[in-house]
């Protein structure tokens, strides 16, 4: 049997190309081009060790396992664990849905009437316009499964109108129902509503404001005595935060009386949160200004009251 060798590389230079890229689009990674050109070119190159019997230990399972993580990490050189781990998922399941697809497509065309009873049909050679139509189709298939799902997530993200009250004031904005927030205050293990600071600014303590606008969220010692200040209403809540891709923060926050959310004919009342004041922006094209979960809508041991407005 002859191989060419610039064929069997620009093969799988070009599969794995797509495959790596596909990963990146679902799993909503930043990675540069030449990253992946250069993965791509290194993966290509593992066919070759059927062909080098010294290296023939790289085609065991575990060693087949290594590579694919030499490869992710190659290619996108995630930071994060939890944003590495699923880029390796990601990787695995979009290359067994472009071999899935090829193996399926070759066998579904095949009229096994033309073989012998003695003739092994899984043991021919693979043809490369199969494997070439199989990636085709497993992309399409891959793109309506990402779109479908982009949509759901999409309707599970509403918009409503929120107003915040504590003490004698009250601010209003528009915030976004994130089904991903699930940040909770440690201590009291209460649900947390993140709120652009220029939101919040006008109902809070005046000495408190001084640090935003000082920048001074991170400056410990700043904040000790801040709440050596308001102890007596112990108001400023510390909330430790994670986001993937990023390094670990701290969020200031606050308890207020409640909240009131504007749904459909309804006004729900949720009095058992806690405020996240956030010093930035948190929608680009600031369609809104908060952050709710689902857990502050509609979780029992919260105490949400409704009535109609």
């Amino acid at each position: 049997m002859y191989v060419v060798a610039e064929y069997l590389f620009l093969e799988n230079f070009l599969i794995n190309f797509a495959i790596l890229n596909i990963t990146k689009i679902i799993t909503r990674t930043k990675a540069s081009r030449k990253r992946i050109l250069i993965a791509s070119f290194v993966a290509a190159l593992y066919p070759f060790v059927l062909f080098i019997p010294s290296f023939l230990f790289l085609t065991n399972f575990f060693m087949k396992i290594l590579i694919s993580i030499i490869i992710v990490k190659l290619a996108f050189d995630s930071k994060s664990i939890e944003l590495y781990i699923k880029q390796l998922f990601g990787f695995y399941i979009v290359s067994f849905i472009f071999a899935g697809a090829s193996i399926g497509t070759y066998y579904f065309v095949q009229n096994y009437s033309n073989f012998s009873l003695n003739e092994n049909v899984f043991t021919k050679d693979f043809p490369i316009r199969y494997l070439i139509l199989g990636v085709a189709l497993g992309g399409i298939l891959i793109k309506n499964i990402f779109d479908y799902y982009q949509e759901k997530t999409t309707r599970e993200k509403e918009l409503f109108e929120v107003t915040i009250y504590y003490g004698n004031k009250n601010t209003s904005l528009i915030a976004l129902m994130d089904t991903g927030n699930s940040l909770l205050e440690p201590l009291t293990r209460l649900p947390v509503f993140i709120v652009e600071y220029e939101i919040i600014k006008e109902i809070i303590p005046e000495r408190l404001r001084q640090v935003f606008e000082n920048k001074q969220e991170d400056d410990l010692l700043q904040i000790q005595n801040i709440m050596e200040e308001l102890k007596e209403k112990n108001f400023i809540r510390l909330i430790p935060f994670k986001t993937i891709g990023s390094k670990k923060g701290m969020l200031l926050g606050f308890k207020p009386d409640y909240i009131e959310i504007k749904k459909n004919s309804r006004v729900i009342r949720c009095d058992n949160l806690i405020i996240g004041i956030f010093n930035g922006k948190l929608s680009t094209d600031e369609q809104y200004k908060g952050l709710l979960s689902l857990e502050i809508l509609d979780r029992g041991n919260i105490n949400v009251y409704e009535y109609q407005t």
